[in-house]
Parts: structure tokens; sequence; C-alpha cells
């Protein structure tokens, strides 16, 4: 049986992040937040009801992922979607919560604990006051490393984020920031290049001339730089932006990574079950979270096509095989060729760069049929994925 992840999006905020492309406001009321949960909760149900129609999924679930926007926002108001989560949820079930430093505190850990949450996502994106700055985060830099450390202290397992490449970033204050996290004692790290996306402020700014994004070739140096000391910290590199010390890889979003199936709740949210059609079938709920109100639907196949979702019909063959790629190239796992081939009937013919590469040294593959790409060139993964996904060609 496939194992099954859960996404649950709340979209609220006290403020907006300038670089923020995700589903959020800052403009709600507490009516607002409740009627969204209660939305929440009532799709929830919907797919509780209609789950053996999956055919192949776990009836338990792997994992459990609340993002946002601030989920750390609520507390004690996701108790009545947990307890049903809990009933269907795996012993072992890495259950996460997506939090801002400036709100952690004792009570707020002991109550999430006390709901099911067992991992901690910080979004502290730098210790430095010049980058929270550069960043428009509210926290200070003191709030960062105390949320840290508290959070440790009730919810052991704690995933730190960090952006690179904020305006004004040095690489000596790149590399002090990755030595805190690694003194906080984070057990797993998301370190993210700065990008400039869809219509956020930055994105506007860099448009109009107002601001100018780090070159790629210093980014790279920080990417680099990330490598280097994560490793020499005993972090193991997961995926292009993501290390974890032993025993702590993000469970979650190695579903995304390898192809693996999730619901995904919430205005804006993406889902995916690798089991429906031929190459799986993903689908999007609208991104206007105050109309998110599910009606009641008594079918899988109702649920997904309600009015507020689009579906992505365009999954052909080489789609597919350019998803499989393009996600998995950048993990420590690489691509598996022989199940590629298996499954779409395209053999594995190298383009010119690619045997190049596989000389260099920079893919080769095990006798399991594993191609792999080499760690510092993951953060060119687009470059590489389309050269190995046109490289498939049909037997």
């Amino acid at each position: 049986m496939h194992p099954i992840g859960l996404y649950l999006h709340l979209p609220f905020c006290t403020r907006i992040c300038h670089y923020c492309d995700f589903v959020k406001s800052a403009l709600y009321s507490e009516e607002q937040k409740k009627a969204y949960l209660h939305s929440l909760e009532s799709l929830l149900d919907d797919y509780l009801k209609v789950w053996d129609e999956v055919p192949g999924v776990s009836s338990q679930l792997y994992s459990v992922f609340w993002g946002g926007g601030t989920p750390s926002l609520v507390t004690h108001e996701i108790a009545p979607i947990m307890r049903k989560i809990l009933a269907h949820t795996a012993p072992d079930a890495e259950i996460t919560l997506e939090a801002n430093p400036e709100h952690i505190n004792e009570e707020s850990l002991r109550i999430w604990a006390s709901h099911g949450i067992n991992r901690i996502s910080l979004g502290v994106q730098s210790f430095h006051q010049e980058g929270l700055k550069a960043l428009t985060r509210e926290h200070t830099a003191e709030q960062a490393l105390e949320a840290v450390r508290l959070v440790r202290r009730f919810i052991p397992n704690c995933n730190v984020d960090l952006i690179y490449g904020w305006p004004g970033q040095t690489e000596r204050d790149w590399a002090e920031d990755i030595a805190q996290l690694i003194s906080s004692g984070a057990t797993h790290a998301s370190l993210y290049n700065l990008t400039f996306e869809g219509s956020t402020p930055f994105a506007r700014r860099v448009a109009r001339g107002k601001m100018h994004a780090i070159d790629d070739d210093r980014l790279y140096g920080f990417y680099e730089t990330a490598c280097r000391l994560m490793t020499i910290a005993d972090y193991e590199h997961e995926e292009v932006s993501n290390w974890h010390l032993p025993g702590h890889e993000a469970r979650h979003n190695g579903l995304y990574w390898h192809g693996g199936s999730y619901l995904a709740l919430g205005a804006g949210a993406h889902s995916f079950l690798q089991e429906l059609g031929p190459y799986g079938t993903r689908w999007q709920q609208s991104g206007n979270w105050r109309t998110f109100v599910p009606e009641p639907m008594t079918t899988l196949q109702g649920i997904i096509t309600r009015q507020y979702n689009q579906i992505d019909g365009d999954r052909g063959i080489e789609a597919w095989i350019l998803e499989v790629v393009s996600s998995g190239l950048r993990t420590s796992r690489g691509i598996n060729i022989s199940a590629i081939e298996l499954k779409s009937g395209y053999s594995l013919v190298p383009r010119p760069i690619l045997c190049q590469a596989l000389e260099l040294g920079l893919l080769w593959h095990d006798k399991e049929g594993q191609l792999f790409l080499h760690e510092l060139e993951w953060f060119r993964e687009t470059r590489w994925s389309l050269e190995v996904a046109l490289s498939f060609i049909q037997a």
C-alpha cells in the first residue's frame, strides 16, 4: 500500500513578507478565521468518507503538515481537526506545524504537542538583524535563537528555514547564519535562495529597477558554502534546499520529491494522487480563501471536480517523465531509470551533454538503475532535468 500525506493550508498572517508568493492575507476577522477552519474540517470529513475509493493507498496517514500563511496564529483552534486526523494517522507519523519565532512560547508549544504536533518548522530566515529587516520579518535575531531553544525543549524535532541572497548579504553573513543554525541543535534545515515570484512586492520592485537580485554566481557560492558547512556538521543533504541530522529527514516533503500521494486542503493547496490515472492526478483549490466553502460531496470524483478546483488535465507520458526527473534528480535518492522505462515505455539514450557529464562524474548510475546528479549540481537542476528528460525516447 502506498503511503499518503495530508497538507492543510492556513492563509492568515499578521503582516505580509515582501518575498512570499503563497496564498495569504493579513486582512481577516476572527469570524472569518473560524469559518475557514470549519470549512477545512468539512472538507477533511468529505475525504475521510471516500477514502476507500483511492486504490492502493494506505488507510493511515504517513505525514501531516500545517502550512501557510502562519499556522502558529492558532493553537486550540486546531483541536477538532487534529482529533479526526489522529484517528487516521500511523503511530509514527510526522506531524509538522509551521511557526514564526515571535509566536513561540511555552503555552503554545504545550498546546500543539497535546494535539499531536511532533515537529515544528520555524520560519527564522536569518539570524542577522540586517537580514530580518531586508526580508521584512517581524521577529528579532534574539527571538529567533530563543525560539529554536524553546521549541527543542518541548518538541525536539525542529526544522529551521533560512534564506540566502537577501540585499546586502555577504558570504560572512551567510556562514554566520549557518553556524547559528548548527549550534542551535535544529534537527533539520531548509536553506532557500531568495526568489522574486509572481506579484510579490519584491518582484514588483525588481521589475521597476528599484531592487536587484544577486547574480547566479554569487548565489551558487552561497550554496557551495552551505554544502560544505552542513556536511562538516554531520547534516545529510537530502534535497537541494534541505539537510537533516541522521534520523530526521523530512518525511512529508519526501512525498513531494519522490512522486508520493498527498491530499492538500485549503485555499491554493495542490493535491496529487499517484493511484488515479496512468500518471496520477493533480488538482489545485482556488486561491480565494474567502470563498472557500466546500459543498457536500459523496464521491472522490465529486470532491476533485468541485467548481473551485483546477485539475491538471494535460499529464501525458513526457510531462510525467519531466516531473519525475525534475523532482528526483535534485535529491540524494536520484531517479530510477528502470522504473521510468518500465512505466513509460521510453528508454534512456543519453544526449551528448549527458554523455560528457557521465564521463566527468557529474552524473552516475548504479547497478539498480538509479541515476544520481552530483550534489553541487543540484543547484542547476533545471538544466540537467531537461537534458535527462529529453534523453528518454520512445522505444
